[in-house]
Order: C-alpha cells, then structure tokens, then sequence
C-alpha cells in the first residue's frame, strides 16, 4: 500500500533508485520496498501518458482503480499526481 511516506521518499531521491538502495536500503532504514518503488514509478509514467491525452478512456479508467486499490487514501493519489506534473 502506497503511503504519502512512500512518496515522500521516493521524492527525496527524485525517483533515483540507486542513490535511494545506497543510502537507505543498506542501512536498513527505508519506509518504502522495491515493490512500492517501483509501483510510484509505473504509476508516475502513466499518469504522466494520461494528462497527455496519450491512453485510452479505457487505460485512464483502469489507473483510476489501480490507484484506489494500491494507496492509503485520497491525499496520497493526490500527491502522486502532483509527482507526476513534476520535472526532475
């Protein structure tokens, strides 16, 4: 479950992986595991193609759901989506 910490995280690090797995990873002092990583990354991506007006009626839908079923709350999809708009 994606979390407003996770994405404070992976917004830190400017969606960085490595500079993330170095610095918190090793040290074990990480909120966020690869799977939520990676899923804020996808989710960024394609929320990026929507705005865009690059998907279907049909993708945008399927985000929609994907979202709620993967983060905590509102304000979390919110902030993701404010991600998104953000060039790093």
């Amino acid at each position: 479950m994606i979390t407003t910490s996770n994405l404070n995280e992976y917004e830190k690090y400017h969606g960085y992986y490595d500079g993330f797995y170095i610095q918190k990873i090793k040290q074990g002092t990480q909120e966020t595991n690869d799977e939520e990583w990676f899923l804020i990354g996808n989710f960024i991506q394609d929320i990026r193609l929507v705005n865009k007006g690059l998907t279907s009626k049909e993708f945008s839908e399927k985000l929609k759901k994907k979202l709620k079923a993967n983060c905590d709350n509102e304000d979390t999809i919110s902030l993701l989506k404010k991600l998104a708009k953000e060039n790093w």
